[in-house]
């Protein structure tokens, strides 16, 4: 990860968040959006004022002198407003750049910001899970003891004659059964509780 990436360096002067850049520069840019919006109707205003002043002259309401005194005036007003206009766009468009660089900032920030949440919440649900899962390998590791105490109990009945051989074989068969389901439960919570445990730690 380079410098630029991540979390912003709190010791970084130069640093803005996202949203003070976009509330300064939304300010500006309805400013200069009004600012543009006169020009250009000055600009219009002037271009009519010059269309005026032809047909003034076409119709001898004034001579060629006064028009092209009048023209040269407009003329110079309208080429400080095209230039006005051209500074005004020249600033929108660099004020753009800028608040879509922190629009996407932005996104960027909520995104990590969701990611680290959902992570979070990941490791909570995890834990509960875990806590459970852990309780019952500690049940399934109670009964196992369980079984194989009965099953020495069963191994000293038949040693002794208290059972038969039959008796015997059939409770043998429902105790390894009944291992072999356990040995198949422990192996499923010892690989979810690892998963979660990968989780948590993340």
């Amino acid at each position: 990860m380079s410098h630029s990436e991540g979390r912003p360096d709190e010791g970084d002067i130069y640093y803005l968040d996202p949203k003070e850049v976009l509330a300064q520069y939304s300010v500006e840019w309805v400013a200069l959006r009004q600012s543009y919006a006169e020009v250009k109707q000055k600009l219009r205003e002037v271009q009519q004022r010059l269309n005026e002043i032809d047909v003034q002259l076409a119709r001898g309401e004034i001579g060629e002198q006064e028009h092209m005194r009048l023209y040269r005036e407009y003329w110079t007003q309208s080429t400080q407003f095209v230039q006005v206009k051209r500074e005004i766009e020249q600033r929108l468009s660099e004020i753009q750049r800028k608040i879509r660089r922190a629009n996407r900032r932005l996104q960027e920030q909520e995104a990590e910001q969701q990611r680290r949440q959902r992570i979070e919440q990941e490791k909570k649900n995890a834990m509960v899970e875990w806590m459970s899962l852990r309780q019952g390998f500690d049940l399934v590791m109670a009964r196992r003891r369980e079984i194989n105490e009965e099953m020495d109990r069963i191994e000293v009945q038949h040693r002794t004659g208290q059972i038969s051989d039959e008796e015997y074989r059939r409770a043998r068969v429902r105790q390894i059964g009944q291992l072999a389901e356990l040995r198949t439960l422990e192996t499923d919570i010892k690989r979810r509780l690892a998963e979660l445990l990968e989780t948590i730690r993340k």
